[in-house]
């Protein structure tokens, strides 16, 4: 188990610089224009249907039962990936047909604020990103049998591979004059990973026809069924913001990715190695101690996001002029794109303390809490794009993300006997953040680039850190930190 940690770990690591890297380039290529913006249309014309149909059911149903199954039966083990690999097959070849027949359909529906042009772009990426459909589930079926028998290697390398493919198509693009070439950068990718992971697992896959189909597939619909609401839920909000940002206009379709992955990104460098660390053990806890063990870590997770959120938010403008501005990124797409960045880095705290909080539950083997409390947080993000846009403009799809954080947070709290920590915490950071606030911005008002970041961050940064050194339970919680007794 160690080892699969490992892999999956620094898998997860060199695709999240590699994803860095393409976003980065993909700025500085196409900034906000027309292919960005189809690149972002497409994968979500292509993903939101996959998902759909087969998140919960490789997750929530295949790997646990396959998995108890090779214990049990391993006979009807071989049933169930059997059965369900010639279903994937028979889904993906629907979907592509679909998708390629109805490219144009799907985009006035994904996006139907875009200009004429602009959708005729994306319905042409979404014609060639769709033919990597059957390979993405093969692969992604591939992976959880791997994962059954202990396994970790292609789900380590997915991420890596995936960007590769991505930022490889990105350059044949540019060097071409052809745009279209970046949608084939996804099917590319999983063509080869699918090739590769068949090789890998050709121990692992069992041979002989499909008997039996009915009966195994019927346990994997058991146990995805109390689940379905939520994968509905989560794929309308993406679908839903899509369609609130091309209203807003073709730019912001593709500047609410580019401040998107600067938040999940700082959400993956700060809330996961802090927060997690300290959760490791939980699932051998019973409730009081798990309970203890978590309000022991969310105030140091809480002193380190609070100020990361309060630079996203006063300083929106000159972290997006640092990661994006150079090539066809010009002022413009600056704007818009730090627009969607402040209402993000409103919510940066509760992204990050959901994040850990739903782990907690999962930990606990409270999945069923754990997907409400995702629910709920998900229905306020929707709300909040549906009711706003009009009214706020582009930062509304960065504040409805950050609402539905507060509501994860709130939800999964309770029911983990922590919300009266983290009520009090939060209470006393509010101040402190305020006066950081409005610091930073003033400081970092006149300022651009690197200059005005670094003098944001420093501003923020100060008036925390006195803070820190000058409370007393604050400064326990540090020195805890910094002997590891907080991990």
């Amino acid at each position: 188990m160690r080892d699969g940690v490992r892999r999956l770990v620094l898998g997860g690591l060199a695709g999240k610089l590699l994803g860095m890297l393409r976003e980065v380039l993909l700025a500085a290529a196409y900034g906000t224009g027309v292919p960005a913006t189809a690149t972002r249309v497409a994968q979500t014309g292509t993903l939101v249907p996959v998902d759909f149909f087969t998140a919960d059911v490789l997750s929530a149903g295949f790997l646990p039962l396959h998995k108890e199954l090779l214990r049990t039966d391993p006979d009807r083990a071989d049933r169930l990936f059997r059965a369900l690999r010639r279903g994937l097959w028979v889904l993906s070849a629907v979907l592509v047909v679909a998708l390629v027949a109805g490219a144009g359909t799907v985009v006035r529906l994904v996006a139907p604020g875009l200009e004429p042009a602009t959708a005729a772009t994306c319905a042409e990426f979404l014609r060639v990103m769709a033919l990597g459909i059957p390979s993405y589930l093969q692969f992604s079926l591939l992976s959880y049998l791997e994962m059954s028998h202990g396994g970790f290697r292609l789900a380590g390398v997915r991420a890596t591979v995936q960007n590769l493919g991505m930022v490889a198509a990105l350059g044949a693009a540019w060097a071409l004059g052809e745009p279209v070439v970046l949608a084939t950068g996804f099917a590319l990718a999983y063509l080869g990973l699918h090739a590769w992971g068949v090789g890998q697992v050709a121990d692992l896959v069992p041979r002989g026809p499909t008997t039996g189909a009915r009966e195994v597939l019927a346990q994997v619909w058991r146990r995805v069924r109390p689940l379905l609401l939520l994968p509905v839920v989560l794929q309308g909000s993406v679908v839903t913001e899509r369609v609130v940002a091309s209203l807003l206009g073709d730019q912001v379709v593709a500047a609410v990715d580019y401040a998107r992955f600067v938040a999940t990104t700082g959400v993956n460098l700060l809330a996961v190695p802090l927060g997690l660390a300290g959760l490791a053990a939980l699932a051998g806890l019973d409730r009081t101690a798990a309970r203890e063990r978590l309000a022991g870590t969310l105030p140091g997770l809480l002193l380190v996001v609070v100020p990361a959120s309060v630079v996203l938010t006063v300083g929106s403008a000159p972290v997006v002029q640092v990661l994006y501005a150079r090539g066809a990124f010009d002022a413009s797409a600056v704007t818009t794109s730090a627009a969607v960045l402040t209402g993000f880095g409103v919510g940066f705290w509760a992204q990050s303390c959901a994040y850990v909080l739903v782990k907690a539950l999962n930990a606990a083997g409270r999945n069923r809490t754990a997907a409400g409390a995702l629910l709920a947080g998900l229905v306020v993000t929707l709300a909040v794009n549906l009711s706003l846009h009009g009214v706020l403009g582009p930062v509304t799809l960065g504040l409805a993300a950050s609402a539905g954080a507060v509501v994860t947070t709130v939800v999964a709290a309770r029911p983990l006997g922590v919300a009266g920590v983290l009520g009090r915490w939060l209470l006393a950071c509010l101040p402190v953040a305020a006066v950081a606030g409005v610091l930073g911005w003033w400081v970092g008002r006149d300022l651009s680039g690197w200059v005005a970041l670094v003098a944001v961050t420093g501003a923020v940064g100060a008036v925390w850190a006195a803070a820190w050194l000058g409370v007393g339970p604050w400064r326990r919680v540090g020195v805890g930190i910094v002997r590891g007794s907080q991990a």
